[in-house]
């Protein structure tokens, strides 16, 4: 009789369903790429490395968009979106992050003109520029409001890919864009380069990692905190950033 409960707990714990995790993402290269009526990027494969390296966690991708992105998490649609700093319009109260472990940054692209040199990205109110919709820019104040937004020519999109092939067909003067993408872009449209002019300087450094709702989630942050220390040092998180050609590297 012993043995049969024995056996049935361990059965029972055999089969047990892993406990599903919810990780929100929207539109931003080269964490979430919308492409063909679905969505790739580091954020899908960050989800498919984690859940091939533990069976108690079922890590699902739920898209979201910039603007709705906190409504959403405060809903419940998703308990931990990834990439994210709270520096971006979070609430600090309302949510945890992991360790940081990949960083990023913006910078800004123009056409690659004879004459033109660094100089050129110095005069941004002069410039009509393109960026993107929803994002926290540092030339900004990190704001979205109407305030910061009049000072500059700046037209919103919902593509970097556009932008970029905005300022190689002189529809814009300068593009703010994720150097990350960048190195995506250029890896994949070498014969662009030598047409674009990149900034040095940065528009923003970002540390990111996983924002982690203190009222949804069902993983703690010390075991997501265990997983982002098991694909850092085995490897496995810089092989998917060598593959896609991206050169940042995790602090």
């Amino acid at each position: 009789m012993k043995f049969s409960l024995v056996f049935l707990f361990l059965s029972s714990m055999a089969f047990a369903k892993p406990t599903p995790v919810d990780i929100g993402g929207y539109d931003f290269p080269p964490y979430v790429i919308s492409k063909n009526n679905g969505f790739q990027g580091l954020t899908l494969d960050l989800i498919q490395l984690l859940n091939q390296k533990q069976s108690k966690f079922e890590f699902r991708f739920v898209p979201t968009s910039p603007s709705r992105r906190y409504h959403d998490m405060k809903e419940g649609r998703y308990q931990i979106i990834a990439f994210e700093c709270k520096s971006w319009g979070w609430n600090p109260d309302l949510v945890t992050s992991t360790k940081i472990f990949q960083e990023g940054g913006e910078v800004f692209i123009a056409l690659n003109e004879p004459s033109r040199t660094q100089a050129y990205f110095k005069d941004l109110k002069s410039k009509k520029i393109r960026g993107m919709r929803g994002y926290h820019y540092g030339f900004l104040g990190l704001s979205t409001g109407p305030k910061a937004l009049k000072e500059f020519n700046l037209e919103l999109t919902n593509t970097q890919e556009g932008n970029i092939r905005a300022v190689l067909n002189k529809r814009t003067d300068i593009a703010i864009v994720s150097k990350e993408y960048l190195d995506i872009y250029l890896k994949e449209n070498p014969q662009d380069q030598k047409f674009l002019l990149i900034s040095k300087n940065f528009d923003q450094i970002y540390r990111l990692g996983l924002l982690v709702s203190n009222e949804q989630s069902t993983i703690k942050v010390a075991d997501l905190n265990k997983l982002i220390d098991d694909i850092v040092k085995d490897g496995s998180w810089d092989d998917i950033l060598k593959r896609k050609g991206i050169t940042s590297k995790h602090p």
